[in-house]
């Protein structure tokens, strides 16, 4: 079955991929993982309709399979992940599920036996944990990393699946009810999905058949498929005609109005005729009349699109080749203006989905103009053809969006190493500085409270750098630098005597080894030596040491190495790549959770910078241990790097929005029922 094997591959696709990115794991265990996923969404969808119980139990046994006598912890972590992820994909998940029941003809089926479910993805994570091997602990922080990613990309995976699933004309099973929502995150991204913008459409329709009876003072009569019907057989016969002849004069105006650059993607084009949109008025079509609202209400929707500031007009151009076709499809198929997923509406706001962020003079000699020219012509035909699918191009627009923005995210990768590497130091200087302080706070020392400061610092930075603040180097150098402390401080018994002799060789290797790494010659590090034995044998005599003179750096240690706060704006620059970076939280280990745009990778945010006209930019990647999130348009001549508690505020007041979650059809029909309210 196509459409089984498309939405597993989607599936495996994207999970694979997240699951890549998990520097914890291993090729293999990759491989595992890949493999129980697919085995296992291939036993969930091979199941009878009357199997829902067993296939629970068999995908049970297949993770207990996987269990060893001694996995009891991992496996109730496991299933508790299992849990939140169903709890933060909400009505995401259910709407997948709930087209896949129709799919596979099973209208019973519960949630753990969904073949594109969390109880899938946990028998995955199993199979991982089994080819990785490894300690526990290392086995619960690679959990706990994908449990993160996992929740971050989860929901915008199953909206995805149920986009493809109604492609292929793939229905929700009737008469089942979604799961209650119970978390703020699920209750935030139910609303978003239930704004029910077909609802919109339905409604500007009614206000259009309202203000033709008004002017014309003649109600119409509609019955259920849309038409209007006078009861006299003699009188509809003559209606038919009349219908038949509009849509003849409508063909004849596609044909004169064709422009076959626009259809085949060519370079070069003249300059292009002004946008506008037919009404019944143009056609001498009387008002309240069923064809003339049908042809109203598409007019103020493309009147709406024309006008959107989010597209070129080249895109605007190719979407207005496919207007007439369209007035003809809402003249004879009402379900245009009552379902939101009808194939013709997610033609159009796919098109725009694939345009989204080019720049309003982008040219037909763009590739993106280009294949969403040709893909215009074939859809042009289909459209005209009485009952031809649109499959095909639906998913040919899905490979483009796909592609540009996999190849956006590609070319963004430098920017985001230079992020990483910036943010990791950043981490590491806040983490030595904090270090240093309760060091110096110790010391009475000025001369190794100015060798701890300008150098020691550097070399606990390093450490950090190389192996993280629970790694063997930090605890090391740590170590020598409390020692340092120690030896200067004045022995007043034979013990600390002794520790102090046996001390005070490795004690100076150890030093000289953590100067090596920083790179600091012998002939800079040589004063401080030879303070040091001085100072050591004056504690040898417990003689105190000199202390500190007002503003002295054991006083008033930096804060950072470099003296710049962490949350500074700044340029990043290296190899002819920039990143304007925006700053990121004080607590970089604590990462924000954006809860009203439950924002995720791969969408496109339009938002602003301080003295800048909006930007629109692809979120190609977040880092998950400050949020902060990187932008990257390939006509921008830089990226954008900022938290996610900047964006969730742009969001929340209203200076920046998620254009490409936005489908221009419906948000067009919205936008012309506030214009015709308002007239």
């Amino acid at each position: 079955m196509p459409v089984l094997r498309a939405s597993k591959a989607l599936f495996l696709s994207r999970l694979t991929e997240i699951v890549n990115r998990c520097a914890f794991a291993t090729a293999p265990a990759f491989e595992a993982f890949a493999r129980e996923v697919g085995e296992a969404h291939d036993q969930a969808a091979s199941a009878s309709p009357r199997d829902d119980f067993e296939q629970t139990s068999q995908l049970t046994a297949s993770r207990l399979t996987l269990m060893g006598d001694d996995d009891l912890e991992l496996d109730i972590r496991i299933g508790e992940i299992g849990s939140r992820l169903r709890e933060t994909a909400g009505r995401d998940l259910w709407r997948s599920q709930s087209r896949y029941m129709t799919l596979l003809s099973r209208p019973a089926m519960n949630e753990d036996s969904n073949p594109l479910g969390p109880e899938v993805i946990c028998l995955g994570l199993w199979a991982l944990c089994k080819a990785c091997g490894g300690s526990h602990e290392q086995q619960h922080a690679m959990l706990d990393w994908l449990e993160r990613a996992l929740g971050q990309q989860l929901p915008a995976l199953y909206r995805d699946l149920d986009q493809l699933l109604a492609g292929y004309g793939i229905e929700p099973v009737q008469g089942a009810s979604a799961p209650v929502v119970t978390t703020v995150a699920a209750a935030v991204g139910s609303a978003e999905n239930q704004a029910a913008p077909g609802n919109a459409l339905s409604t500007l329709q009614q206000a259009v058949r309202r203000l033709g009876n008004e002017q014309t003072g003649a109600p119409v009569d509609f019955f259920g498929d849309g038409s209007a019907r006078s009861g006299n057989a003699t009188l509809d016969a003559a209606a038919m005609v009349m219908l038949n002849h509009l849509l003849d004069r409508l063909t004849a105006l596609e044909s004169r109005s064709a422009h076959p650059a626009i259809d085949t993607g060519a370079a070069e084009l003249p300059a292009p005729a002004p946008l506008c949109a037919l009404t019944s008025k143009d056609l001498d079509l009387p008002l309240g009349k069923p064809e003339a609202i049908a042809i109203d209400t598409m007019a103020l929707i493309f009147e709406s699109i024309f006008d959107s500031s989010d597209l070129p007009d080249t895109i605007k151009a190719a979407i207005g080749r496919l207007q007439i076709p369209l007035l003809k499809l809402a003249i004879v198929d009402p379900s245009l203006f009552t379902n939101d997923h009808h194939p013709a509406r997610l033609l159009i706001n796919r098109m725009a989905r694939a345009a989204v962020g080019l720049p309003r003079n982008t040219g037909w000699e763009h590739p993106i103009c280009q294949r969403i020219g040709r893909l215009t012509a074939a859809a042009r035909i289909a459209l005209d053809t009485r009952g031809a699918p649109l499959d095909a191009h639906l998913a040919d627009l899905d490979t483009l969006i796909r592609e540009r923005d996999q190849s956006i995210r590609r070319a963004a990768e430098n920017s985001i190493q230079m992020v990483v590497e910036h943010e990791n130091r950043q981490y590491a200087e806040q983490l030595a500085a904090t270090w240093l302080r309760g060091r110096l706070a110790r010391t009475r020392s000025p001369e190794v409270a100015s060798f701890l400061e300008k150098y020691w610092l550097r070399v606990m930075v390093a450490a950090v750098l190389e192996d993280g603040a629970a790694g063997k180097r930090w605890q090391e150098s740590s170590t020598t630098g409390d020692e340092l402390i120690w030896s200067v401080q004045p022995k007043q018994s034979s013990e600390e005597r002794k520790r102090l002799a046996s001390l005070a060789s490795s004690l100076v290797r150890r030093i000289g080894a953590g100067l090596d790494a920083i790179g600091v010659p012998a002939a800079e590090r040589s004063p401080f030596l030879n303070a040091l034995f001085d100072l050591q044998t004056a504690a040898l005599r417990s003689q105190a040491p000199t202390p500190p003179s007002p503003g002295t750096a054991a006083d008033s240690p930096r804060a950072v190495v470099g003296g710049a706060s962490p949350a500074a704006p700044r340029v990043l620059e290296r190899d002819g790549w920039r990143v304007h970076y925006l700053g990121m939280p004080s607590d970089t280990r604590s990462p924000h959770t954006l809860t009203v745009a439950n924002w995720q990778v791969g969408d496109w945010l339009r938002f602003r910078m301080a003295n800048t006209e909006p930007l629109c930019g692809l979120g190609c990647w977040q880092n998950p241990s400050s949020g902060t999130i990187l932008f990257f348009n390939p006509d921008w001549p830089y990226a954008v790097a900022m938290s996610a508690a900047t964006v969730d505020q742009q969001i929340r007041s209203g200076r920046a929005q998620l254009v490409s979650r936005v489908p221009i059809f419906d948000a067009a029909a919205e936008r012309a029922l506030g214009l015709l309210e308002k007239r």
